[in-house]
């Protein structure tokens, strides 16, 4: 059973998710919109979701944006990720390397970024205990 500190640390998590989420939402309305930093909000918005469902599985979490890490990290905690291998290794390189001035990132189009983030949070929200 998890403790109280890590499910506050999973609420936590998924409200910053939520919110990435939310910006994420309103840069994909808008044409004009830079779209690395739409996708830097998916990564940011996965990686909150994995970490708050380590959290709730009561994992020691370390500082990283390593989707690639935190999805072996759930499954050796028994969770079964809702993105594929194929997309977090597409996501990754947005949480840093797509900030800086010509870097090769892969393709990641708004609409796959956006699926696997909303999926990813109705995911993780749904590991949590009902609150009484």
């Amino acid at each position: 059973m998890p403790t109280l500190p890590s499910i506050d640390e999973a609420r936590q998590l998924l409200g910053a998710a939520a919110r990435d989420q939310q910006a994420l939402q309103i840069l994909a309305r808008d044409r004009s919109s830079p779209v690395e930093v739409a996708l830097f909000l998916a990564q940011q918005s996965i990686e909150k979701c994995l970490k708050a469902a380590l959290s709730v599985r009561g994992a020691v979490l370390r500082r990283t944006h390593d989707l690639l890490l935190l999805e072996t990290l759930a499954q050796e905690h028994g969770l079964v990720l809702p993105v594929a291998h194929d997309l977090l290794a597409r996501l990754g390189p947005y949480a840093v390397q797509s900030r800086y001035l010509a870097a090769v990132v892969p393709t990641v189009t708004l609409a796959e970024a956006l699926g696997a983030s909303q999926v990813c949070l109705a995911w993780a929200s749904g590991l949590l205990p009902v609150s009484d």
